[in-house]
């Protein structure tokens, strides 16, 4: 038992590591060494962990979706009020947690490794699916969710993502051209006027 959970420090130190690369060098320029060298490791003791590098990425994309659905709101202390937790929700999204830099740079390296790379494309679907699923979780009783269906339900999950992936991709080029609170007031107005 003990070893196992060695065994899984050290591979999360991995995925940590990797992640850091990818954050200051890209995917392209992430090598195994830099990797290793980024986690105090020997480059073989990688190839312990992991079976090839596109099984890297896909835990580290699957870390980097960890990392961003654990600032959601735990359902315990949601609010009850349907202004609140649409704001709460709202919030989270368009937070600085969620539009930085180190985010922001992540995300934007795994969709052009996806774009050559099916594994990598799958993993980020599910990163797509799990921050709907967040959404729909955390809003998907408040209004005006609760009066459509579950397919308008998931559209609209999808048109805040769109939204915030608009918004961060604008940040990113121009942070001084966006501002983050006045998106997701407009975000929260167009969700309101459904």
């Amino acid at each position: 038992m003990g070893r196992k959970s060695i065994a899984d420090q050290r591979r999360l130190e991995i995925i940590q590591a990797f992640y850091r690369c990818v954050v200051s060098h890209g995917f392209s320029q992430s090598s195994i060494r830099k990797v290793a060298k980024e986690a105090g490791v020997m480059p073989s003791t990688l190839h312990h962990y992991f079976l090839d590098r596109d099984e890297m990425i896909s835990q580290t994309v699957e870390y980097f979706t960890e990392l961003i659905s654990s600032g959601f709101v735990p359902e315990k202390t949601w609010a009850a009020d349907d202004e609140i937790r649409l704001s709460e929700g709202l919030g989270y999204i368009f937070s600085p947690a969620m539009i930085n830099p180190e985010v922001t740079g992540f995300f934007l390296e795994c969709c052009v490794e996806a774009r050559h790379n099916p594994k990598v494309r799958a993993s980020v679907a599910k990163l797509f699916q799990r921050f709907r699923e967040n959404i729909l979780a955390h809003m998907g009783s408040i209004s005006p969710f609760k009066h459509l269906n579950d397919v308008e339900k998931k559209g609209l999950a999808s048109m805040i993502i769109a939204i915030h992936e608009g918004t961060e991709l604008q940040w990113f080029a121009d942070p001084d051209a966006v501002c983050l609170e006045d998106a997701m007031d407009l975000t929260k107005l167009l969700i309101k006027k459904m």
